[in-house]
């Protein structure tokens, strides 16, 4: 069964009881920050100013540095901040040291699987600006990123890795901090593949209040179906929040229900902008929810 508000937009609205928005910490991509950077500026029923959601978190590991630096327990060193995608100005929080006046999260996970570097777990997108560079060198160039950081790195191939690694070093030229870096980041970068209901369990346990899960999609083809990237972590997300029993957002229904060419954008992947406010209103209401502590029952669509 799906929750009624999921299909009926004039009832997507924040319950009349919350006078004051909840205090809210998101975790995920665009799919999950766009929609309620949208309804912030028409409803206050989240408010997630204190400690933030910064830029995008795809995975638990980019969650936990996260906390770990806005509790002062770890700095990100200026040379790593795109890398890491958190911005300079966040720091310590006061509060943040158990999260006692948070009422409520969202946590989207987008990736199984965690880049590392030096320790530190590096975002995707920040990645990808650090490539930029060598890829606009032309198609070889771009060949060697795609295989280093999609098949090698986030495709978990070892030996595609070091093999892409070798060649992709050639095309960083100069003796700059810069280049030294990026050279740094191609030989050293390692991924791992996260246990997903552990990530969850964590996330319970630093923060301390009530958390739905939203799940991730990919890709939508035409006919609303979502796709899985990588095979199989669409349900994986799903088993780890059952089995701890948390409330679970899908927006693939809502996708379905208004067709896909009015509900995303060009790419398939993104939200159009007339869709925004409706998928806002859904997750305010979901984010309501979990706060009150109602029984999950959506059932995700797979």
């Amino acid at each position: 069964m799906v929750h009624d508000w999921q299909h009926r937009d004039n009832d997507l609205a924040v319950p009349r009881e919350a006078v004051s928005p909840l205090n809210a910490i998101l975790f995920g991509g665009c799919m999950l920050r766009q929609p309620l950077r949208v309804m912030a500026t028409r409803q206050r029923g989240l408010a997630d100013q204190k400690y933030g959601s910064d830029t995008a978190k795809h995975t638990f590991g980019e969650m936990f540095q996260f906390i770990e630096v806005l509790r002062g327990a770890r700095r990100i060193p200026r040379e790593l901040i795109s890398l890491c995608r958190i911005s300079p100005r966040v720091g310590p929080v006061a509060g943040a040291e158990d999260f006692r006046d948070l009422d409520v999260a969202l946590i989207e996970p987008a990736s199984p699987v965690e880049l590392t570097f030096r320790g530190f777990a590096i975002n995707r997108i920040g990645m990808k600006k650090m490539l930029a560079p060598i890829v606009a060198e032309g198609r070889e160039a771009a060949k060697l990123s795609d295989a280093w950081l999609r098949v090698g790195l986030t495709g978990l191939n070892e030996d595609v890795r070091a093999a892409a690694a070798a060649k992709l070093l050639a095309h960083v030229h100069g003796d700059t901090e810069r280049a030294d870096l990026t050279r740094a980041v191609i030989s050293e970068t390692r991924a791992l593949k996260s246990d997903i209901t552990e990530g969850f369990r964590r996330i319970q346990e630093a923060l301390g209040c009530p958390i739905g899960a939203v799940i991730y999609v990919f890709r939508y083809l035409s006919d609303g179906r979502p796709i899985s990237w990588p095979a199989g972590f669409r349900n994986e997300v799903v088993a780890a929040a059952q089995e701890l029993n948390l409330p679970i957002f899908d927006p693939a229904p809502l996708v379905a229900e208004h067709g896909v060419q009015g509900a995303l954008a060009g790419d398939s992947q993104h939200y159009s902008a007339r869709f925004l406010p409706v998928v806002g209103r859904a997750l305010m209401a979901f984010a309501h929810e979990v706060h009150s502590g109602r029984p999950p029952d959506v059932v995700p669509r797979q």
